[in-house]
């Protein structure tokens, strides 16, 4: 009964990391209102993730909004400039249903389709390039689609992840609703946690490659 209450008991492990989730949700979706600023705090949530995973967060609220601070200018620009790329795609894929039929239809909903999950899969690299290294917007962009094209599976993955909340709010609203109470509660920052997972090799990488 003793270790039942100790504070290394899984248990006890499991409620802090889910309590931790909670408060960098809360936060993600808080500085996520003003929608210019959803760059700054994918850039911040993924960055305060990753340090709790690696057990070196030296206060989530302090992080975050240090991140937040640190990476606005640069996340904000990518974030606005993929906004206006993603509208234009969304325009185009309209008017294509409008005014396209047939083989014609189907290769350009191919190449608007190939050019979607470029964009999705960049910007799943940008910000957390941005959040975790210091570089200029065009060299993280540049890298962010190098990243995409060399880790093409993992890419794939993560745009999956990260699509899947507005798939489910498309497709299937009835299957959104029931899990909206998750994705309020530690939704997006369970997304930002598998992102880490899957982005620790590559940045073990790119951090070797820079200090050599």
């Amino acid at each position: 009964m003793k270790n039942l209450f100790n504070l290394d008991n899984p248990f006890f492990q499991l409620l802090t990391g889910l309590a931790n989730l909670f408060l960098v949700n809360v936060l993600f979706l808080l500085c996520c209102l003003p929608v210019f600023t959803i760059g700054a705090s994918c850039a911040a949530a993924f960055k305060t993730v990753k340090e709790i995973s690696e057990d070196t967060c030296g206060g989530i609220c302090k992080t975050f909004f240090a991140a937040f601070r640190a990476n606005f200018k640069q996340a904000t620009g990518a974030w606005l400039t993929a906004l206006v790329v993603l509208a234009a795609l969304v325009c185009d894929f309209l008017l294509l249903r409008l005014y396209f039929a047939g083989t014609l239809y189907t290769i350009l909903f191919v190449v608007l389709g190939v050019l979607a999950f470029l964009c999705i899969s960049v910007l799943c690299y940008m910000f957390p390039l941005i959040g975790h290294f210091e570089n200029k917007v065009k060299e993280h962009l540049f890298n962010a689609l190098i990243l995409t094209i060399v880790h093409f599976p993992r890419s794939l993955g993560m745009v999956a992840l990260h699509i899947l909340p507005l798939a489910l709010a498309l497709f299937a609203p009835q299957a959104f609703i029931y899990t909206l109470l998750l994705w309020v509660m530690t939704g997006f920052s369970f997304l930002f946690l598998l992102d880490a997972k899957l982005l620790a090799p590559v940045f073990e990488k790119l951090e070797n490659m820079a200090n050599n």
